[in-house]
């Protein structure tokens, strides 16, 4: 089993580590929020183990961000903020459980282990169907006839958005806020970012699927 480990304590990473690999549970290792998001973009994890109070970017700003990215891997917060309102916080952005510090080895061992065989359970909502383009959330991958696409973590958020609300059109001010929830962008990189993930999602050849409803927004459907 692999895991990601998200801890800026190196101490305790090192010696959680080493207690997890005695039970067979290999771990990669982020030191803060940021480096957790990098990873996160290159490799597939059973379980994500997730400190709170991190620089850079904490723990619940990551939880939110893959949860709104459709990343559906369980979450276990690990961290020493233990009132009922961090753990109701935690809960509400999507996590899957909450272990406060200080804590027994064998008890987080335990419950990845727990949470790694829920998340290996097939889900019903695993795949979004249109046409002949599939997303499918679990795996985070894209697929248009035969064609594997691959795409940044922007341009997935937004193909993710237009797909939970398809086929109805997702305005503008949602977009912004889903995807760039902490900056003002400007016009030039909304625009850039549908077309690039058009360009991506629709062939000449193909059927177009991602349409600009003017003075609406934007909306993936068969249909203008």
């Amino acid at each position: 089993m692999l895991i990601l480990l998200v801890e800026d304590e190196a101490d305790l990473a090192e010696l959680t580590i080493d207690f997890l690999a005695t039970v067979n549970i290999e771990c990669d290792y982020a030191f803060d929020g940021i480096n957790a998001l990098s990873l996160l973009d290159k490799n597939q994890y059973e379980v994500i183990v997730l400190d709170v109070t991190m620089p850079r970017l904490d723990g619940f700003a990551v939880c939110e961000q893959l949860r709104r990215s459709g990343i559906t891997t369980p979450i276990l917060f690990l961290t020493a903020r233990d009132s009922l309102t961090d753990k109701l916080t935690g809960f509400s952005l999507g996590a899957d459980d909450y272990l406060t510090k200080p804590f027994e080895l064998e008890e987080l061992a335990a419950r990845i282990q727990v949470l790694a065989s829920r998340g290996a359970k097939p889900s019903k909502n695993t795949n979004f169907e249109l046409d002949n383009l599939t997303i499918n959330y679990q795996q985070r991958c894209v697929v248009r006839a035969d064609r594997a696409i691959a795409m940044s973590p922007t341009q997935w958020q937004l193909l993710t958005l237009l797909a939970k609300h398809s086929p109805n059109v997702v305005d503008k001010t949602t977009i912004e806020n889903e995807v760039w929830p902490d900056q003002e962008p400007s016009k030039d990189m909304l625009k850039t970012l549908v077309f690039r993930l058009r360009s991506l999602i629709d062939n000449d050849q193909e059927t177009p699927l991602i349409h600009t409803i003017r003075g609406a927004g934007i909306a993936l459907r068969n249909h203008s």
